[in-house]
């Protein structure tokens, strides 16, 4: 069968797009850490002096920490200090960055007291990156599935491993649009790890062993992921 020239050349960009992913071994993967908040922008309230901003940077450090002598993956945080960036400027890092992974760390609020647990959120990519009837459409459409199906096995890991430091309290995958995700092409999560309204939830996340627990479980999430991507 011959080849037409647009459909060879699709074909060959996918080869420079994803390229034998599975036997390169060694190669660094860029993940971005992203802790919500900072600066005067506080989040949610837990404490007389502690938010949503300090326990997500506490959770982010962490986990940088854990993965620091990890030699095929590099953690990077959008902040490490205690400072207001807006979305656009995390988004920013992460395409600069050309990250491999971007993980958003929130703590949920609100849908009254009884509400409590974890979620995950992942990107549906809506967005179409070609005109259509552009010869490139279907590679786009490729692209668009392959990071969103990146980002959903990877929320199912986290999903998995948090639970064993939340049993029984995880809320569920969530396709939905999230401001921090629109846009980026890799993939990507935000991940709700409880509710600050809840006084359960409240207790556990500003417990410094169970902060050290989520870290733990996030840190084995990424390196599951990327063994395992193909």
């Amino acid at each position: 069968m011959r080849l037409t020239k647009p459909v060879l050349l699709i074909l060959l960009s996918v080869l420079f797009i994803f390229p034998f992913t599975s036997a390169m071994a060694g190669t660094s993967h860029v993940v971005i850490i992203d802790p919500a908040h900072g600066g005067t922008d506080r989040g949610g309230k837990l404490s007389r002096n502690l938010y949503e901003k300090d326990i997500t940077l506490i959770v982010a450090k962490a986990l940088k920490k854990n993965l620091s002598k990890t030699k095929n993956v590099k953690i990077y945080l959008t902040r490490s200090t205690d400072k207001k960036l807006s979305i656009s400027e995390r988004i920013k890092i992460a395409r600069r960055s050309k990250a491999d992974l971007f993980v958003s760390l929130h703590i949920n609020a609100g849908f009254g007291k009884s509400s409590s647990g974890y979620e995950v959120y992942f990107p549906g990519f809506g967005k179409t990156l070609a005109r259509k009837g552009d010869s490139n459409e279907i590679l786009n459409d490729m692209v668009r599935n392959k990071y969103l199906n990146d980002s959903v096995r990877f929320a199912q890991i986290v999903m998995k491993n948090i639970e064993k430091v939340f049993p029984r309290q995880g809320r569920g995958l969530r396709n939905a649009p999230v401001p921090v995700l629109e846009g980026l092409t890799i993939p990507a999560v935000v991940i709700e790890l409880g509710f600050a309204t809840n006084i359960k939830d409240r207790k556990k996340l500003l417990s410094r062993k169970i902060q050290q627990s989520i870290a733990t479980a996030l840190s084995k999430s990424i390196k599951e992921y990327f063994s395992t991507e193909g």
